[in-house]
């Protein structure tokens, strides 16, 4: 990937795209025109293409310009609103000279040290020395007015201002990314990336699929995937780890700051491996009298209070049976279909998590697709969120999928 221009001449670059003068940047900016000039001169030096156009109505920024201007637009509204956030926790007025005034380097020094254990262990993560990473922590909390951090018996970690702060210089640092990874590609350099958040379900069938689809169209891309339970993966999305989330959704009850797609309605099914006893006995009909064969077998279960569990719980309670007892509980795709194979176990779970070992003769359907176990899939994303290019492109792959797996268009 290209260069990347520092974060106080992104700042000259946001305010010329928003003026349309150098004069007029120069005045908002309290800076000479001469060293607004410079700053851009230097981006596109940096960048190796052209951001601005100059002529007779002034100066207009290109269309890569206008990408950049915007991400660094919404990368500065972030700050604006760490610190207006920031002064309702006790900083003063003067807190609101956070965002003109910040650098990258303490940006990214907060970001690696909520991520380590140390600021030595941050420092080596960020490729400089711990005094350096050490003082550019201490300009951050300067310019925030408060302080940041708090002792505790296991060291020193951010308190409730800190993790305010950290939360939106992860999105404004990903704005910034974004911004560059975009103009990077108009120069047709690698290094987009996508960091998708999969839960169990999505993690079997749609999302390989989608990486599938998404690489082969576009081969410069750069995946990740990355598992974990719903409200793990809720914050690494809202800490910008992760661009989206891909599984059971929670419609009414998921949180305002987050928008959800639905993908399709999956029913939950009763799984057990090939030759379980319960197999021969299953000649009654109608889904009570299954269940009634079911519960005298050891269960699998969801984790509480995710859809899984509550679709469990509804289900016997449909049918007027006390719902089996539970041995294990599990979120891991891997675990339930290793247990379902070495015994008797039955699992109540989503068609397409066990479509390869059903098709293989694995594993069988003793019962469902049940009615009233209805649960939406589909997409999580951050409300304010903005996809770049890769990430749409990676969401279009991924209803791509969703078509293929279950014909539903």
């Amino acid at each position: 990937m290209t260069d990347t221009v520092p974060l106080r001449v992104l700042r000259t670059l946001a305010s010329v795209a928003e003026t349309g003068s150098v004069t007029r940047a120069a005045r908002a900016l309290h800076q000479s025109s001469s060293s607004v000039s410079r700053a851009v001169q230097s981006a596109e030096a940096t960048l190796g293409i052209r951001l601005f156009d100059r002529g007779a109505r002034g100066v207009l920024p290109t269309a890569a310009g206008e990408v950049l201007a915007m991400r660094v637009a919404r990368a500065m509204q972030l700050l604006r609103a760490a610190a207006d956030g920031l002064q309702v926790r006790g900083a003063p007025a003067s807190v609101a000279a956070l965002p003109r005034l910040v650098s990258d380097t303490s940006l990214q020094a907060l970001a690696a040290r909520s991520a380590h254990l140390t600021e030595s262990a941050a420092a080596v993560a960020l490729g400089m020395s711990q005094p350096a990473l050490h003082q550019a922590l201490g300009r951050l909390e300067h310019l925030a007015k408060v302080q940041l951090f708090e002792r505790t018996r296991i060291g020193t970690r951010l308190n409730e201002s800190g993790r305010w702060l950290l939360l939106h210089t992860q999105q404004a640092l990903a704005e910034i990314r974004i911004g560059h990874e975009e103009l990077a590609r108009w120069r047709g350099l690698t290094g987009r990336h996508v960091s998708i958040g999969s839960l169990p379900m999505a993690g079997d069938v749609l999302v390989p699929r989608a990486a599938a689809l998404a690489l082969a169209a576009q081969p410069d891309l750069r995946l990740a995937v990355k598992d974990g339970t719903y409200d793990a993966l809720i914050d690494m999305l809202r800490a910008a780890d992760i661009d989206f989330v891909v599984g059971p959704l929670r419609g009414a009850a998921a949180a305002p700051d987050l928008v959800e797609e639905v993908l399709f309605v999956d029913r939950f099914v009763a799984v057990v491996r090939a030759g379980h006893p319960l197999l021969s006995k299953l000649r009654r009909k109608g889904v009570a009298a299954q269940l009634k064969q079911m519960v005298a077998y050891p269960w699998i279960g969801a984790l509480p209070g995710t859809p899984a569990q509550m679709a469990f719980d509804g289900l016997f309670a449909a049918a007027g049976i006390e719902p089996p007892q539970v041995s294990l509980q599990a979120h891991s795709t891997a675990v339930v279909r290793s247990v379902l194979l070495s015994g008797d176990h039955i699992a109540l779970v989503s068609p397409l998590q066990v479509r390869a070992e059903v098709d293989g003769g694995l594993l069988v359907h003793a019962g469902g697709p049940f009615v009233g176990t209805e649960r939406a899939i589909g997409i999580s994303q951050r409300r304010d969120a903005l996809a770049s290019s890769a990430c749409a492109h990676v969401l279009a792959c991924l209803r791509q999928a969703t078509v293929e797996a279950t014909g539903n268009k």
